[in-house]
């Protein structure tokens, strides 16, 4: 089965009908292999679909989000990104509010975070995708702060 074939069976399966913009969509993204911005999809997507709309692509984005398809993280300062949603291997990211570095993030590493979260709270953290903002190891060995906060 093609790509484009399994994410429409995808699709199907969420309720959601499939389009041409859709399934370009996606093709797009899961190709590109990376987290992208919507300006980066709408200009690769665009030469598959000439008559392809901006509006067109940030409402499509959000349904392949809420259908669970894509993921989005926040970059610090940076535009939204997303990436297809991988569920054999969920991960997360550690974004670096000095300098944008984003590094991967092994979810098992917050299994416990997110168990006491729930206990003391109820409220059940997303383990397909979490961001965390902070410093990384390069900016906190200088001392720098996150921009906006006290030192």
């Amino acid at each position: 089965m093609s790509c484009g074939d399994r994410l429409a069976v995808e699709l199907r399966k969420k309720g959601y009908k499939v389009t041409a913009q859709r399934t370009i969509l996606l093709e797009t993204i899961a190709h590109k292999g990376d987290h992208l911005s919507v300006q980066e999809v709408y200009k690769e997507a665009r030469e598959r679909l000439p008559g392809l709309n901006l509006a067109t692509v940030y409402r499509t984005v959000d349904s392949l989000r809420d259908a669970g398809l894509i993921d989005w993280y926040s970059p610090g300062s940076e535009p939204m990104q997303f990436a297809l949603r991988d569920h054999e291997n969920p991960h997360g990211h550690l974004v670096c509010k000095s300098c944008g570095e984003v590094l991967d993030l092994d979810l098992d590493l917050v299994e416990d975070f997110k168990q006491k979260v729930r206990g003391a709270s109820g409220f059940q953290i997303d383990g397909n995708h979490l961001t965390l903002e902070g410093l990384c190891v390069e900016c906190s060995a200088g001392n720098l702060a996150i921009p906006g906060k006290e030192a």
